[in-house]
């Protein structure tokens, strides 16, 4: 007879504060069915939620909006005494952290770790740590993709690659009613993937462009407490992801690190970003160094648990080290702040992927057979490669208005010219837009650009985008034409920078479009042919113009003008 996998994970009992009986916790849908009936199904994960909610005053549930599909997306708060509002978490002093598991559907483990997790918190050994920690936790992030074990939302998105462009409602209220309004210390983004015989693997914001404070302190701090956690119970891990080959040498490497990642995204607004991938629990690595197989209907059981090992150590660390943390992510917004009042610090561009140390990693056998303990160079460190000075704001002419909305979303400060004013900018100019790759309904695009220093006319109705703020890393990040992830990448000036072509004979092509070319006289052929040249070889004026000084600026703050019309906004006089 098979061993209870639901009694390895422990019953618990609960005192409710309020009744002062003891009352039992309610069973997630893994621990009813002993971990081996698959992912737990929407209706009973909420229906678990509901009934921790219900039963104890800790914790308190917040919907944020609803899917595609009508299925609930919420906020859950644990916090003891009880916490309801940001304003309250905030001034507490208290660490807070943010739970965000199974973003794409097909991810399901974490959403099963964070249910026992909030046990151990209600009612478990883990309640002592709510003296220092608030837990906000999403039951699911992608609740119509986790149903039918699919990657993406019901409107297509891969929502992990959402947190610049906000085009999800899911992505869009988690960003704007709980990143922004609760401002986490920690974000604990929760996947479901990575290389066994590691249980869970790890990766912190590694962008090069987000607060060096923040991205170091997972590495030095947090990390290796989940390393000794999983010790303990006879499993390892280590840093995300898998075998990478770079220039021909086989090592360990990273997954790219583009701001539209919840983790990446995470360290540029100023709060420490932590991606836990969860192994498919094939194999185990025993105290002894050898490697277990496990039994295939356990695997899930083990996927789990190294998700909540995980968890718990960063939520121990997050309570004992509650005023360094809140601390750090506190200095980390003052200094973004500064910096963009200053302005003139380097500001990253580009960067580039290079050997962190030739460290022991457990590397799949190149035949698949099994695994081995080698020492090989671990691609983990991002290194500024190209980058620019910052300015103290950025200029947007009144035809890039669509975007406000989404910088507002983003918690960007906006101001509006009522007036006509003569600004030393500096502007760039496109000498080539390039189309890449279609992705989640863009054409995602990027630009060369020179740039000049101009005394520029700006009239009422222009934009000012000043960097004096908590977000100024994010600001540049969005602003600057050269990075990633920026206003051009996902189309938010297509109107206005179209597409370089790739010869004149393409120009010339649009000018005479249906005719026959050889209807057309010599010497109109030789004019349009020299008007195609000059179209071919002219710069288009990048709608992104940065101002490096301070100057006086006409303007007032932007606020929507209601929800309805989010173009329009107040202009007061």
């Amino acid at each position: 007879m098979k061993r209870s996998l639901a009694a390895a994970a422990v019953a618990i009992t609960v005192l409710a504060p309020s009744a002062g009986e003891a009352q039992q916790l309610p069973l997630t849908w893994q621990e009813q069915n002993d971990f081996r009936a698959g992912p737990t199904p929407f209706e009973p994960l909420m229906a678990f939620w509901y009934e921790l909610d219900e039963m104890s005053e800790i914790v308190s549930m917040q919907p944020l909006t609803e899917t595609l599909l009508g299925r609930a997306f919420s906020l859950v708060t644990i916090a003891d005494p009880p916490v309801t509002n940001a304003e309250d978490a905030i001034r507490s002093g208290k660490t807070i952290v943010l739970l965000a598991p199974s973003v794409h559907g097909g991810e399901v483990s974490p959403k099963e770790a964070v249910q026992l997790v909030a046990k151990d918190l209600v009612g478990g050994d883990l309640r002592p740590l709510l003296d220092d920690v608030i837990v906000l936790a999403i039951p699911l992030i992608n609740p119509d993709g986790g149903e039918v074990r699919r990657r993406t939302n019901e409107a297509g998105f891969d929502m992990n690659r959402d947190y610049v462009k906000l085009e999800s409602q899911e992505i869009q209220a988690l960003v704007t009613q709980v990143m922004n309004e609760w401002t986490p210390d920690i974000h604990v983004d929760g996947h479901h993937g990575g290389s066994p015989p590691y249980v869970i693997t790890y990766q912190g914001t590694l962008n090069p462009a987000a607060d060096s404070a923040l991205r170091a302190y997972p590495y030095e701090h947090i990390f290796p407490r989940i390393r000794e956690a999983v010790r303990e119970e006879d499993y390892v891990s280590f840093d995300y992801s898998g075998v990478r080959i770079e220039d021909g040498v086989r090592g360990w490497g990273s997954t790219s690190v583009e701001a539209r990642k919840h983790h990446v995204y995470t360290g540029l607004t100023n709060s420490i970003g932590i991606l836990l991938e969860t192994p498919r629990g094939t194999h185990r690595v025993m105290r002894d160094g050898s490697v277990a197989e496990i039994a295939e209907d356990e695997r899930y059981y083990h996927q789990i648990r190294g998700g909540v090992l995980a968890t718990r150590a960063i939520l121990e660390v997050a309570a004992e080290r509650r005023e360094e943390i809140r601390a750090l992510t506190t200095a980390a917004r003052l200094r973004a702040l500064a910096a963009g009042q200053a302005g003139g610090d380097e500001i990253v561009l580009d960067y580039e992927l290079t050997n962190r140390g030739d460290e022991p990693v457990w590397m799949p056998d190149e035949d698949g057979d099994g695994y081995t303990l080698d020492t090989v160079p671990v691609f983990l460190r991002w290194v500024p490669s190209r980058t620019t000075t910052r300015p103290v704001g950025y200029l947007l002419p009144p035809s890039m208005a669509s975007v406000v909305p989404l910088l507002l979303d983003h918690d960007i400060a906006v101001y509006r010219f009522r007036g006509a004013a003569t600004l030393a900018a500096e502007v760039y100019y496109a000498t080539d837009v390039n189309q890449e790759q279609y992705f989640q309904g863009h054409y995602l695009k990027s630009a060369v650009v020179e740039k000049e220093t101009e005394d520029l006319d700006v009239v009422e109705g222009w934009f000012w985008i000043p960097t004096a703020q908590s977000r100024a890393n994010l600001i540049s990040y969005l602003f600057e034409p050269e990075t990633d992830d920026n206003l051009i990448t996902w189309g938010w000036a297509d109107h206005v920078l179209q597409v370089t072509p790739e010869s004149v004979d393409e120009v010339l092509a649009s000018f005479i479009g249906d005719r026959d070319p050889s209807t057309i006289p010599a010497q109109q052929m030789t004019r349009m042919r020299a008007l195609a040249q000059r179209r071919f070889d002219e710069r288009q004026r990048v709608p992104m113009i940065r101002v490096m000084s301070h100057q006086r600026l006409p303007v007032v703050r932007v606020a929507s003008f209601n929800e309805y019309q989010r173009n329009r906004f107040y202009r007061p006089y």
